[in-house]
């Protein structure tokens, strides 16, 4: 896990949950601050029963609510480290891709220099080979290199071209996937924090109702 999830998960397991839950029972039945002896009446009794009764159902509820918000935290926070560690890659493989498409530019052959022939001397050149193939002194592969040297075209440079074109399609999904998983971990970043504060405000309702629930029942045996 990324140490940004375990940040945002802020080490809150449903254990750490439960105990503070029940640290919260102890310390609540050990504090009587206020309370002096003394009997309640069949009525006041049956109120503060009904009264702790409430209490420890919204307990109940409200603790069953902070363990789902703490599993929610949990998940969230282990989506948001595998984004994280998406993201990373991506811009890894970016950063490659980017480096292959500059080495391979600076490898560029240079342009060829254009010879200082004219139109005529040109067409001279090709009739004068066509001629000797056709007098069998030229092959078909030699004709056609006389062809391409006239016409200025290299088979190397032409390579080297179509190589560029493909790293910078490369290079451009690169981005478009880095940029996508840079956005899926923003996402989940907020839903962890979402999740994170949802859990901790919960598991704080808990604990405040739980101590609540207790405090009544600490009245009710003290005035026996």
């Amino acid at each position: 896990m990324s140490s940004s999830a375990v940040v945002l998960l802020g080490g809150l397991p449903f254990t750490l949950l439960a105990v503070l839950f029940l640290g919260l029972l102890a310390q609540a039945q050990s504090r009587r601050d206020g309370v002096r002896p003394g009997r309640l009446s069949a009525a006041e009794r049956a109120k503060l029963t009904a009264e702790a009764r409430e209490l420890e159902e919204v307990a109940a509820e409200v603790l069953e609510a902070a363990r789902t918000a703490v599993l929610l935290a949990e998940r969230t926070a282990a989506e948001l480290a595998a984004a994280e560690a998406e993201r990373d890659a991506a811009w890894q493989s970016h950063l490659a891709a980017a480096q292959a498409l500059e080495e391979a530019a600076e490898a560029l052959p240079p342009e060829p220099v254009e010879a200082a022939v004219s139109a005529e001397n040109l067409r001279e050149v090709s009739r004068a080979a066509r001629a000797a193939y056709k007098r069998g002194d030229l092959s078909m592969e030699q004709l056609r290199a006389v062809w391409q040297k006239v016409d200025g075209w290299d088979q190397s440079r032409q390579d080297h071209s179509h190589g560029l074109s493909r790293l910078r399609a490369e290079d451009a999904e690169a981005a478009r996937l880095y940029h996508v998983a840079a956005s899926r971990a923003r996402h989940a970043r907020r839903a962890a924090e979402v999740a994170r504060v949802s859990s901790h405000a919960l598991t704080q309702e808990a604990a405040d109702a739980a101590y609540e629930a207790q405090a009544v029942q600490t009245v009710l045996r003290g005035k026996r």
